[in-house]
């Protein structure tokens, strides 16, 4: 995946990372040819960060030492209609963070923003 990256390869690097986090390859052929691909591999880069964080293991755990050594204020948010994988990869994320987790009511993976927003901002006026 990372060297699809280095080598200029988007879309195989886009196509290599749902594997790796666990999503199924019917799944990975299906995302190819939706209109929402181009914007996939468009963040495709940003696909070194994510390996890195998961120490480039396929299906590596949330990373729980890194999270716990955050010393500032943490907000994950999920959507209840996301898949159960998204679901407890964020409950798990946030309770390795010691944060606060909010489940969005109607979202999926794609959290809308007039949904989100006002909950990022509750959570920033808190401090």
């Amino acid at each position: 995946m990372v060297q699809d990256v280095v080598a200029g390869e988007p879309g195989d690097a886009e196509a290599g990372y749902w594997p790796f986090v666990g999503a199924p390859e019917p799944m990975v052929a299906q995302l190819r040819e939706s209109p929402v691909w181009p914007a996939f591999t468009a963040v495709a880069p940003t696909l070194v960060n994510d390996a890195e964080v998961l120490d480039g293991v396929a299906g590596a755990p949330v990373p729980t030492a890194l999270l716990a050594g955050l010393s500032v204020p943490v907000l994950v948010a999920d959507g209840e209609l996301s898949p159960a994988l998204l679901r407890d990869a964020a409950a798990a994320t946030a309770a390795a963070a010691g944060a606060e987790h909010r489940t969005l009511a109607g979202q999926t993976h794609e959290v809308a923003p007039e949904v989100l927003g006002p909950v990022v901002a509750e959570f920033v006026a808190r401090g």
